[in-house]
């Protein structure tokens, strides 16, 4: 966050405005206004220099970078721009370093690369790089593993090395879309060893090179796993959860097959949208799929005891209600809803899955 002692590094500037024309936002001082920029886009930014003379070069001033390779004609002029705003900030620090930028220019990968090493030198404590490409093509700088500063860290279209060494005491936020995994145990690797992080957020492609995901933190209070695919993949893949902080659990996913739960005391609300890989041709009833049956139970036995469970009707419809009853669900249920999303059949009302929880007195709310 801007803080106070940032404003020692902005020149106190005195509008040259008559008083009449100065307005309660050009008498903000510096340090608020800037604190307002850091929140925008820099392009709209630096659009404010022709508001008032006293904000002429004050964007300039701003902890941080906001930059979209598309809002530039000319890429030069992209690339020049993100050079100048590392080359002023040095020696100083930096709040934010977000970018979506084009790998298909021949020189892009080593550029971001580049750039990335000097913002982790800078102690910048929010990266966010895009690739508005997404083949993943890029390979990760290894130093964001090691930027002892990040706070947060949001990567799309890219691919992840297998880290050597994870050093980020302050990490709290990842966020990773349709990244590709060098091996399979770098994603648990870089999650284990992060000593505070809470939030979790996870986009997945089929073939990212993760068949195993282990999430194993004693800190981690979110996590959010996703995969849309409505293909069956005959690949087994597993997501096994071991976090006992967790609170909150959203699963929206169409390719794993196996997700096992463990030690979820304090979960406190779950949101479940998969089929465990369970097609038309692949259901539950097949004489092969008895350990998936056990596994399917083990998962929902696992989060039993959350206060408020979403199931969507996507769930159901692969056969798992016939396996609702066997949870040995509490009355201190607060709150047990099926979803039934647009694309589910109201001729396929999941009634005998709805029967239970009724029986025994929970509060029920069906989601159009």
């Amino acid at each position: 966050m801007f803080t106070f002692m940032d404003a020692a590094r902005v020149k106190h500037a005195r509008s040259t405005n008559p008083p009449s024309e100065v307005d309660r936002l050009s008498s903000l001082p510096d340090y608020l206004i800037l604190q307002v920029f850091l929140n925008l886009p820099t392009k709209d930014v630096v659009k404010t220099s022709v508001l008032s003379t006293r904000w002429t070069t004050l964007w300039k001033d701003v902890p941080g970078l906001d930059l979209d390779t598309e809002d530039y004609n000319i890429h030069e002029t992209f690339v020049s721009f993100v050079d100048n705003f590392l080359e002023r900030n040095r020696g100083l620090s930096i709040h934010r370093f977000k970018l979506t930028y084009d790998s298909s220019y021949a020189e892009e990968p080593g550029l971001v690369n580049r750039w990335v090493d000097t913002s982790a030198r800078l102690k910048v404590e929010h990266l966010d790089l895009s690739d508005v490409v997404c083949d993943q093509d890029l390979m990760m700088n290894p130093t964001v593993y090691t930027c002892s500063s990040l706070v947060s860290l949001r990567l799309v279209g890219m691919s992840l090395p297998s880290p050597e060494r994870v050093s980020l005491p302050f990490l709290k936020d990842i966020v990773l879309v349709v990244v590709e995994y060098t091996n399979r145990w770098a994603l648990e690797k870089l999650i284990s060893q992060c000593p505070v992080l809470e939030n979790v957020s996870i986009d997945r492609i089929y073939g990212d090179g993760m068949p195993i995901l282990r999430v194993r933190s004693q800190s981690l209070l979110s996590f959010l796993h996703y995969w849309d695919t409505n293909d069956d993949y005959e690949e087994d893949s597993i997501v096994e959860i071991d976090a006992p902080m967790l609170k909150y659990l959203r699963i929206s996913d169409g390719g794993t097959t196996s997700f096992i739960i463990k030690n979820q005391p304090s979960l406190v609300e779950a949101d479940i949208e998969t089929v465990f890989n369970l097609t038309n041709e692949r259901r539950l009833q097949v004489a092969n799929e008895i350990q998936k049956r056990d596994m399917v139970l083990d998962f929902l036995v696992g989060i039993s005891k959350v206060k408020d469970l979403t199931i969507a009707s996507s769930t159901l419809k692969s056969n798992i209600e016939k396996l609702i009853p066997c949870m040995g669900l509490k009355k201190g249920y607060s709150h047990l809803s099926y979803g039934l999303h647009r694309r589910y059949s109201k001729g396929d009302h999941p009634s005998s899955a709805l029967s239970y929880p009724l029986r025994q007195g929970h509060n029920m709310i069906l989601q159009e």
